[in-house]
């Protein structure tokens, strides 16, 4: 299992035992706990200390006091996944799906949901202003918005697929592969659409 799989895998994990703690009144607490967290660095915030740390892959923990790119990738992927299931229920109403569907198939079906004109071009804008952002706390930014709006129509998205995105996102080697993927997956669900229409 390589690295980007491991962060996958590790926020698909915790995701699972958020939905597991979900009957009892610890799981909500948790979900406030890491709700907090957002807008705010990897560290800040000691009380999301076990929920993000815990059983966290030795290699990715930080040496040097400074978060490091799979810290970063866990921690926004697991507060904003709190944010998007926000109002929802966790077992029955879930906003992380094993599926794959990226933020940018994600932010292709919120466009669809628009009845204007204009919804596909303000969706590919924010698209855009998150892909083109210079570190992770702008990355963050962009992101937040972006999910509130996914929960306020209630459309899901993978945050394993997230998390692998966002530590890739912040390898020199990895930006343009995650870019290209997020806007080809824009685009692909109109493909889909088509196809639908004439073979179905």
């Amino acid at each position: 299992m390589n690295r980007k799989e491991k962060i996958e895998n590790f926020v698909g994990k915790k995701i699972n035992l958020l939905r597991a703690e979900a009957d009892y009144g610890g799981g909500k607490a948790l979900m406030a706990e890491l709700r907090r967290g957002i807008g705010h660095e990897p560290g800040k915030m000691p009380q999301l200390f076990g929920i993000i740390l815990q059983d966290m892959p030795e290699e990715f923990l930080s040496s040097n006091g400074e978060a490091t790119k799979g810290e970063w990738a866990c921690y926004l992927a697991l507060t904003l996944f709190a944010l998007h299931q926000q109002g929802y229920e966790i077992k029955s109403q879930p906003m992380h799906v094993d599926e794959k569907r990226s933020i940018g198939h994600a932010i292709s079906r919120l466009a669809s949901s628009y009845e204007d004109a204009n919804g596909e071009q303000r969706m590919l804008q924010r698209l855009q202003a998150l892909a083109t952002s210079v570190n992770m706390k702008e990355v963050s930014h962009h992101l937040r918005g972006i999910v509130q709006l996914l929960r306020s129509k209630g459309i899901p998205l993978n945050y394993g697929m997230l998390a692998k995105d966002l530590y890739e996102l912040q390898l020199p080697e990895g930006k343009n592969r995650v870019c290209l993927r997020w806007g080809q997956d824009f685009y692909r669900k109109e493909k889909e659409e088509m196809e639908e229409s004439i073979y179905g």
